[in-house]
């Protein structure tokens, strides 16, 4: 069996599953994690809730509910719901109001991130760096690529000079985080051609730039030093597809957020030339691994071989009851 086909295709883990600007209070969106339906919404008090996305009256689809207060009221009868923690809830009428699974739920980065319901829940991925900066989303795109092929290849390091024009200078370094999670911290010279993006950055840089990769789940957060510059930029990923579906067929959707120290002067416009240079960083990423057909056995990057060590060692997801 390969590297690859050792990587649980859905982790237990934290996922990015919508921008926050687009659930809006009384809004409800749904979707599912590895089999899990879900219902999302924000109540007219702000707050974001989440739950297991069937009324537990007769089962109706809660994605055509509408928001009352704080709950969900179900389109077919009526029926007020609301999500509850543990102890398990239990199904109770009583005036038509009942408790459904809550899921944990919560916005970062103007992203709102899901958590399928487990025994424990790992703490919300990225919190210091959410907190220590100025930040600017992107995404939603739909990308035909096996999440785990674009997790690789935020560690690829053999590919950074065919694909985004820079080489690798000395050794990478690599840790394993105590709270969960990889790091790999490099540097990076930036070669003559690769298009404006490159050039701009060369300009930036004088002509090296430090970065920092830490992989959590699906998500990679990159820190990267060009010249007197401090960025961060946030790549998550939701699969899209069954464990089953070939690798080759899967579609990934992807989310971006990039940021500036808090303090930065000008954050505003700078924040939409780095998100500018990211996403143009990115892009020429996902024309390559569309259609990939992973396959690690034979490979020898140390950044690959690291990420791929470190996602065959997460939990699988509790399958649905």
């Amino acid at each position: 069996m390969s590297a690859a086909a050792e990587w649980q295709h859905w982790p237990q883990s934290w996922y990015v599953v919508a921008r926050a600007d687009a659930v809006p209070a009384g809004r409800v969106i749904s979707g599912h994690l590895g089999g899990h339906a879900w219902v999302l919404y924000r109540g007219q008090d702000g707050v974001l809730r989440a739950s297991d996305a069937f009324c537990p009256h007769m089962g109706a689809h809660l994605r055509t509910a509408t928001v009352a207060g704080d709950t969900l009221v179900c389109a077919l009868h009526a029926c007020h719901i609301h999500p509850q923690t543990s102890p398990p809830p239990k199904p109770e009428h009583a005036g038509c109001h009942l408790s459904a699974r809550a899921w944990p739920c919560a916005e970062q980065f103007g992203l709102i991130w899901l958590h399928p319901p487990a025994d424990k829940t790992a703490p919300l991925p990225f919190a210091d760096a959410a907190d220590s900066a100025h930040w600017l989303n992107g995404g939603p795109q739909t990308i035909a690529a096996d999440w785990r092929a674009m997790i690789c290849n935020g560690f690829d390091l053999a590919h950074m000079r065919a694909v985004h024009q820079r080489e690798v200078v000395g050794k990478p370094v690599f840790e394993r985080l105590p709270e969960g999670g990889l790091r790999m911290t490099y540097t990076t010279r930036v070669l003559a051609k690769g298009g404006w993006s490159s050039w701009l950055m060369k300009r930036l840089s004088g002509g090296h730039i430090h970065l920092v990769h830490t992989c959590i789940g699906s998500s990679i957060l990159v820190h990267s030093r060009v010249g007197k510059m401090q960025t961060l930029g946030l790549f998550a990923l939701l699969p899209q597809d069954a464990p089953g579906t070939a690798p080759e067929t899967r579609r990934t959707l992807a989310f971006a957020a990039v940021g500036l120290p808090r303090g930065t002067r000008g954050y505003r416009i700078k924040l939409y030339l780095v998100r500018a240079l990211y996403l143009a960083f990115l892009r020429k990423d996902f024309v390559v691994v569309e259609g990939m057909r992973l396959q690690l056995a034979h490979i020898d990057d140390p950044g690959v071989q690291a990420v791929a060590d470190y996602q065959g060692c997460l939990k699988a997801m509790e399958p649905p009851p």
